[in-house]
């Protein structure tokens, strides 16, 4: 049964003049124009945030105009110039320090995430890959069929309705041939696309076809650091919200109403924070109480996705298995015994083209149950962050 599967699932491979491994594609993605614009977005988002705790800087404050004379011998005519400089309290390098951690955890989400994407992206064109090659095998195999029964009508053995049903049974193939080929260059393209990597088709030998479980898939996820890294990014920020006295404003210059040097220095430091502040103060507390909450909501549900995850493998791994061990063996036993018979003029070209298509059936629902379970690991790659080339 083995040297059966080996034949139809390895002998898919078209002769071309390169192909490309999934690590290959993976190891692309990093220089690509989408990993650069991710990464960008990132910087952009980190950048806005850091607003929150950077003071501006010197301002230049002057005043020149005529008041009512308070002395009959004083001008009227006054003047006032500071140079002034608003300095913020609190430990801003503690959130400076948490949103640069941030951006290093962010990235490397972002990044994993779109590796996840090229994995499903090639894990579909290998499928297709395959599905292709099994319609064309069937077809050959058709072909073949069809020139020995247009002999046997010659030479009297069959029918010419036995002709017309292997005929069309080959036309049918290409149709079907023709719609797999138009869904293959798709995703090939979005597989280009995404790695601006266009030297090859996918290897896909290196896709395991053996259905495997992972225990320990939470270890390899940056989801959780990067909620962490937010946690305690909005940690620092309530921190730094939180004093009594958030700001102060340093000032020095001149003022020709005042004796003597007719210069100033002062400090202004605000009496109460405001509506405003006091806004601020309970923004950044009720983010840090959000951040917790999310990554506490993110655990429950990951653990609940995960053994669902391992639940459905499960199955498809059951089904798989019976589908090679069992169903598949009856199948392609009972196509060439089918096949011996209606060459030798014992069965019906129904019976046997039945036969054919239920074994092709079966072999199909091998790759798509293989397929799906390779998908599943993709999307619950992206949802926790998993780098696919871990296991490649």
């Amino acid at each position: 049964m083995k040297v059966i599967l080996i034949f139809f699932f390895f002998s898919f491979l078209y002769l071309q003049a390169q192909t490309v491994s999934l690590g290959d594609f993976l190891e692309s993605v990093k220089s690509s124009e989408g990993a650069k614009a991710l990464e960008t977005q990132s910087v952009s988002k980190i950048s806005t945030a850091k607003n929150e705790v950077l003071s501006g800087g010197f301002i230049l404050n002057a005043q020149t105009g005529y008041a009512s004379t308070r002395y009959d011998n004083r001008n009227a005519h006054e003047s006032h110039v500071t140079v002034e400089k608003n300095i913020l309290l609190g430990d801003s390098d503690a959130y400076l320090k948490a949103l640069n951690l941030s951006l290093t955890e962010v990235n490397a989400l972002e990044l994993n995430r779109l590796k996840a994407l090229i994995f499903e992206h090639y894990i579909n064109a290998c499928s297709y890959k395959e599905k292709i090659s099994l319609l064309m095998d069937a077809k050959e195999r058709e072909s073949e069929l069809a020139s020995l029964i247009k002999e046997g009508v010659e030479g009297g053995e069959f029918d010419q309705s036995s002709l017309l049903q292997s005929e069309l049974a080959v036309e049918e193939l290409q149709l079907s041939i023709d719609a797999l080929e138009s869904n293959y260059n798709d995703v090939l393209s979005g597989l280009y696309a995404y790695t601006q990597n266009n030297s090859g088709e996918p290897l896909c030998k290196d896709l395991p076809y053996e259905i495997a479980i992972e225990e320990d898939i939470q270890e390899h996820s940056t989801l959780f650091t990067q909620m962490q890294s937010e946690i305690t990014a909005a940690a620092a920020l309530n921190k730094f919200r939180s004093g009594s006295v958030q700001d102060i404003t340093l000032g020095a210059g001149y003022d020709n109403e005042m004796d003597v040097t007719r210069s100033i220095v002062f400090l202004r430091i605000p009496l109460s924070s405001g509506d405003s502040l006091d806004n601020e103060r309970e923004s950044a507390r009720l983010e840090q109480i959000n951040a917790r909450q999310q990554l506490l909501f993110m655990q429950r549900k990951t653990q609940m996705q995960i053994q669902a995850y391992k639940t459905a493998q499960k199955m498809r791994n059951a089904t798989l298995e019976r589908l090679n061990n069992v169903l598949i063996l009856k199948a392609y036993q009972t196509t060439v015994l089918l096949k011996e018979q209606f060459m030798g003029s014992e069965g019906s070209y129904l019976e046997y083209i039945d036969s054919e298509k239920t074994l092709f059936n079966l072999l199909i629902r091998s790759v798509d149950t293989v397929t799906e379970s390779l998908l599943a690991k993709a999307k619950l790659y992206y949802m926790l962050g998993i780098d696919p080339q871990k296991d490649f």
